[in-house]
């Protein structure tokens, strides 16, 4: 029988009125971290890797952005429900910056109701999403927005890049040529040259040191290890 994991979420707030919500969150089955300051939230996050944060951008010890990248710098990559307070026009162009499609954003003072109502629609967006990645090992791609995670760390790839990555894996198991890699990625004939450079690039990308995604066969090409 198969054990449902809990759902983690990270509540990171410091205002006392954040009580009654995480009592309420518990009640309904999540398993809730608390953090009342940005510079707890990072290793909790990092510890507990949570499925949802909810972020206050008014901290005692700076502004939610700098909690959010420095989740993000850590591999933490949950959707995130941002907290604003009404008045507080700087946080709500500090939010432009980084929320994506995945987040959510609601103003103080809350409503339970329409918290919970939202913490239970982003978890059910990020389930669609997870089930349009593409996994391989501990590879995660995301075709549509074009990422690319290695145990849970993002990875920036240039388009390029990218384009190899996803011709490699579609290909994994099977040995590819240097000028079959040119007629599909670059479409033009370039030097082999420019294959190996990027190869290399790619693998420095993707700590992958020992070879163990990208295998070179000596006088043939490469190819990706099955998954």
């Amino acid at each position: 029988m198969k054990v449902q994991k809990p759902v983690r979420l990270l509540v990171v707030d410091a205002d006392p009125g954040a009580r009654p919500l995480m009592t309420a969150l518990g009640e309904r089955g999540f398993e809730v971290y608390a953090a009342n300051r940005g510079r707890f939230a990072i290793p909790v996050g990092r510890s507990v890797r949570p499925d949802l944060i909810v972020l206050d951008m008014a901290l005692p010890d700076g502004d939610g952005v700098e909690t959010y990248d420095g989740l993000r710098a850590v591999g933490v990559h949950a959707p995130v429900l941002f907290l604003t307070a009404r008045e507080d026009s700087a946080a709500g162009e500090q939010l432009g910056r980084v929320m994506t499609d995945a987040d959510d954003h609601l103003t103080k003072p809350l409503e339970l109701d329409e918290v919970i109502a939202r913490v239970q629609d982003l978890l059910a967006r990020d389930r669609a999403d997870e089930s349009r990645l593409l996994r391989h090992g501990d590879l995660a791609v995301d075709a549509a927005r074009r990422e690319v995670w290695r145990a849970g760390t993002r990875i920036e790839l240039s388009t390029r890049e990218f384009a190899l990555l996803g011709y490699l894996l579609d290909n994994a198991g099977q040995v590819v040529t240097k000028k079959q890699i040119l007629e599909r990625v670059w479409g033009a004939p370039f030097r082999t040259g420019t294959v190996e450079t990027y190869v290399y690039y790619l693998r420095r990308k993707l700590g992958d040191h020992d070879q163990s995604l990208i295998r070179t066969v000596r006088g043939l090409g490469y190819t990706m290890a099955r998954g």
